[in-house]
């Protein structure tokens, strides 16, 4: 399987197949090795030098996963959304996609995002925590549940602690009276927690 995202190259014949459960892509050496670490260790271990087939076993979420860190390898625009995040991060882990096989590789894309778009936001972070459910334990591995967790907890602290000083002002007449809305409870987070499952509520 080539997909037509895939073909920026297309014009040069496919010189290595990647097996990823049932699924084959039929790609090229030179993107997948500039960027994951695995595969060139993979080709730099094979006893055949014109090895032309690699299978990848273990990989999280398969070919869906796969696919997306092959797109990243050919500088195909792979947008990192609150869905998406953490298989992202989990492929860059395996695929060894990290800054010391070249800059701005996958591994980083992911944590800027993380930092910038998941972490400051409470319900961002209960999302991305609820998608690591599918993918443990890579996704405890690479320290997302646990970064999370924290996120949560210092979040929703701020924002009790926030919400009491707000109720102080409320109460006291020398200061200008800044309205609280009532239809939003402060407690709103304690009930998308509830999409978690046990051991991570």
């Amino acid at each position: 399987m080539l997909s037509e995202e895939l073909r920026p190259i297309s014009d040069v014949s496919s010189d290595l197949t990647i097996e990823v459960g049932s699924t084959s892509f039929a790609l090229h050496k030179f993107p997948l090795v500039l960027r994951s670490g695995r595969i060139r260790k993979l080709l730099l271990k094979a006893k055949d030098t014109k090895v032309s087939r690699i299978n990848l076993t273990g990989l999280p979420r398969g070919s869906d996963a796969f696919e997306l860190a092959a797109k990243f390898c050919y500088r195909v625009n792979v947008d990192i959304t609150i869905s998406n995040v953490t298989l992202l991060r989990c492929a860059a882990r395996f695929m060894k996609m990290t800054e010391d096989i070249i800059e701005k590789n996958l591994e980083i894309r992911t944590k800027v995002f993380l930092t910038d778009a998941v972490f400051p936001n409470i319900s961002n972070s209960i999302s991305v925590l609820h998608c690591c459910e599918t993918l443990l334990p890579v996704s405890k591995e690479v320290n997302l549940v646990s970064q999370l967790i924290n996120a949560i907890a210092n979040n929703t602290c701020k924002e009790k602690l926030t919400s009491g000083l707000s109720k102080l002002e409320y109460n006291f007449p020398r200061k200008p009276v800044q309205c609280v809305d009532s239809k939003t409870p402060s407690d709103w987070w304690e009930k998308s927690l509830a999409v978690l499952n046990l051991d991570f509520f």
